[in-house]
């Protein structure tokens, strides 16, 4: 009995817990415009930051992990160049003071199947 209700009790906090989210850098093919609130909620990804420096176009999402930002960016009908893995907050205040070029070094590179090259 115990048993079964240690089981239920596990599923139940698997279920009731939020999934935390992880920051991904996204380049992407051309620049990206924005998406609708109900497509990022629906995709449970959230928009941080898009930017372009030297002609790459980039957007800075929250995501739960990859395969949600794989879905996003097929919802919005663009092709993915690189992926990378946020090595430190972008939304942290102490990151707005640093050029876009600087703070690209916070980027990691991931493997990425859905990207096109």
């Amino acid at each position: 009995m115990f048993r079964k209700f240690a089981a239920a009790t596990a599923i139940s906090f698997t279920i009731a817990l939020p999934v935390q989210a992880e920051q991904f850098a996204v380049q992407l093919d051309a620049s990206y415009g924005g998406a609708s609130a109900n497509l990022m909620e629906a995709l449970k990804v959230s928009e941080i930051e898009a930017f372009s420096e030297d002609n790459a176009h980039y957007v800075v999402l929250d995501a739960p992990n990859e395969a949600y930002v794989e879905a996003f960016i097929l919802a919005i009908g663009r092709e993915a160049v690189g992926l990378n893995a946020l090595e430190a907050n972008w939304s942290n205040p102490s990151m707005q003071h640093l050029s876009i070029a600087q703070r690209l070094g916070f980027f990691r590179a991931i493997a990425c199947e859905f990207c096109s090259s």
